[in-house]
């Protein structure tokens, strides 16, 4: 435009001789949402100034402070990428220069280059007070003191926020805004996080009762992942499963039980990247939860578990801890470190950039910011960066901050790069860890393969024995030199998992000829370690095993600690199973023309679209029978029931059909 200037307070920036000086004001500009007055003489287009404008604030009491466009974590400077599929609220900060307060509404246009504009209406009014004006920390702390508006679409590129209308609700007549700011945020393409919540059933106390997470810790927990982790969608699915271990069980063992279930519906078609969370109700006791190692590649298949109840732990107060508890460990699988502030181990003491755990050093900086789910009848809650901490850490007021925030985002699209089809169940290919603390990772390297220090293995991964795959979850304790081979299951869609030279754990699969042939199998340490913990771990793994395999022994430092020795080939059952089925429970019995053989193991599955899909609700059981309960049990629905029958290294399968009744 020229340079006549109606109603602005005009601060002319001389430029120097090669620009600088206008193109550090444009960045500056455009990061601020601020209008830009270019000038030229009118004989020339050649800009010679250019000029921030600034309203009074005395022809114009209300004041634009600034618009921040946030969808869990910003800045003013919007430093944080926008994903695309993610919930975005956009707030918008006003000043109230005026003799009295006024509560206003507002309209926000949004225009994206060839889709049009649309014009949105403020979720709720705010009242302006004059003894407020120009504290725009007290606005972004505080959720009522922004105009905030959700976006109904971003599509990966530039958007344009233009704030075109704000209206006094006590006198309904628009006002004159000065300052105005149209800034121009970015969103980039995300990735989806899949996962699969497993709750735990088991039966506590005298007499017995059954003891499950209730309805409300799955739908929160799947809320506040989509709420805080930066996936531009959760693609989630929630089954439940009785627990194999008896009460009171460790996360070790659900992780153990969680791996077998892993593996099995992989093995049936679940997505590769897929990963799995074990829920434990705190109703009959406190499970305290960890993670099968912290891995330092991606690597989906990491399991990991943790406790859900409805204690507030003091500051939580939407009725289940479970949410942010599953963050944690979930954040484990995908890498994350203890920073150690608030009694965690330090692990990433030295790489966590803020002060005592914190999202932000001040509040001038990063906020984090709930944008809320009215499905579950959470506000939108303004979270100030000096007040909360990373959900990393053991402190009170968690979320995610920039530093695990960016961490998750990264890996979640390095995730959705691998496979999605049935692969090893445990990641060991050449520069990947085992998980644990920083210092007790172990490189999985195909067997043969020598690797200096620092270097990057190139090998070709070498597969061990000749046979079935046979996929195997133990326990290892390097403390005590104990451990147990608590799973072992066929998994024909499976590749054999690579060796890991160097390990300290073995598998040693005999057979009935006498031939032997020892695996070193990867291993990961379990996170959460406390001190004075045992150093415990999980072996989660693909072998290939001979049919005639006698025995499979697991070794610490060349040491047998435990075996497992596979019954008799089950044989093809000639009776059906007995299914019985009410709304919210079902009761599955394979029909044995005898007692089953010690030998012998039991997986259910339950497929609720004729056979295209199938999830695992049991795995190692002694027993062909298992209660259920779950609200996938709805009445009036059909589902098909498979019951595997294992001796380890072959299985059978029983397939019926049931609909559920109503009582």
């Amino acid at each position: 435009m020229g340079n006549s200037s109606a109603a602005a307070e005009i601060v002319v920036i001389q430029p120097n001789n090669d620009g600088g000086a206008i193109g550090d004001l444009v960045v500056h500009a455009q990061a601020a949402g601020r209008l830009v007055e270019f000038i030229h003489p009118d004989n020339s287009a050649v800009v010679t100034s250019a000029a921030l404008v600034s309203d009074s604030s005395g022809q114009f009491p209300i004041q634009m402070d600034a618009i921040e466009a946030t969808q869990a974590l910003q800045d003013l400077a919007h430093s944080i990428p926008l994903i695309t599929g993610k919930r975005t609220v956009v707030r918008a900060y006003l000043s109230n220069y005026g003799a009295n307060p006024v509560t206003v509404s507002a309209e926000l246009t949004v225009r994206q280059p060839g889709g049009g504009s649309v014009v949105i209406s403020s979720s709720n009014v705010a009242t302006l007070s004059p003894s407020d004006a120009g504290d725009i920390v007290a606005s972004r702390n505080d959720a009522a003191r922004s105009l905030n508006f959700v976006l109904p679409f971003a599509a990966a590129g530039p958007v344009e926020l233009h704030l075109t209308r704000v209206t006094d609700t006590t006198l309904e007549v628009d006002l004159p805004i000065g300052s105005g700011k149209r800034p121009t945020v970015h969103f980039q393409t995300g990735a989806p996080f899949r996962v699969k919540i497993v709750g735990l059933i088991y039966s506590w106390g005298t007499p017995a009762i059954t003891v499950a997470p209730v309805s409300s810790d799955y739908a929160l927990l799947q809320s506040w992942l989509g709420r805080a982790y930066p996936a531009s969608s959760v693609q989630s699915a929630v089954v439940t499963a009785a627990a194999t271990a008896a009460p009171p069980f460790g996360c070790g063992d659900i992780n153990a039980q969680i791996a077998a279930l892993r593996a099995q519906d992989v093995n049936s078609g679940t997505d590769a990247r897929t990963h799995y969370y074990g829920i434990v109700s705190d109703a009959g006791f406190f499970m305290r939860g960890c993670t099968a190692g912290i891995p330092g590649n991606p690597d989906p298949s990491v399991v990991a578990s943790g406790p859900t109840g409805s204690n507030s732990w003091g500051w939580d107060f939407d009725g289940s801890y479970g949410d942010w508890y599953g963050g944690h460990e979930i954040g484990h699988t995908m890498g994350r470190l203890h920073p150690g502030f608030c009694g965690e181990s330090a692990d990433d003491l030295a790489g966590y950039p803020f002060p005592a755990g914190q999202l932000s050093t001040t509040d001038t900086g990063f906020g984090g910011f709930d944008v809320g789910d009215p499905a579950n009848s959470l506000p939108m809650r303004a979270l100030p960066g000096s007040q909360w901490h990373d959900v990393m850490t053991y402190c009170n007021s968690q979320w995610l901050s920039p530093y695990t925030y960016e961490g998750i985002r990264r890996r979640l699209v390095a995730e959705n790069a691998l496979p999605a089809g049935a692969g090893a169940s445990a990641s060991a290919g050449p520069g990947s860890g085992t998980g644990g603390r920083p210092d007790q990772r172990i490189p999985n390297v195909p067997l043969g393969t020598h690797v200096a220090p620092g270097a990057v293995p190139t090998a070709d991964t070498k597969l061990a024995g000749s046979g079935a795959p046979v996929h195997v979850v133990a326990q290892v304790n390097f403390t005590r030199r104990t451990g147990s081979i608590d799973f072992v299951n066929p998994v024909p869609n499976l590749s054999v998992s690579a060796l890991s030279e160097g390990s300290r754990v073995g598998l040693l699969l005999r057979s009935s000829s006498g031939a032997a042939s020892e695996i070193r199998a990867p291993y990961r340490i379990n996170s959460d370690i406390e001190p004075g913990d045992d150093e415990a771990g999980l072996v989660d793994t693909v072998v290939s095993a001979p049919a005639d395999t006698s025995v499979i022994e697991l070794t610490i430092d060349g040491a047998a600690v435990a075996e497992f020795r596979p019954g008799p080939e089950p044989s093809a059952p000639s009776r059906g199973l007995q299914l019985k089925a009410v709304a919210g429970r079902l009761s599955v019995t394979q029909r044995l023309d005898g007692s089953p053989h010690p030998g012998h193991r039991f997986t259910v599955q339950t497929s609720p679209d004729d056979g295209r899909t199938w999830q695992t609700v049991a795995v190692g059981l002694t027993e062909p029978h298992v209660d259920l309960i779950g609200e996938a049990y709805e009445p009036g629905k059909e589902v098909l029931v498979k019951v595997i029958a294992t001796n380890g290294i072959t299985a059978t399968e029983t397939v019926d059909r049931v609909t559920i009744g109503d009582q």
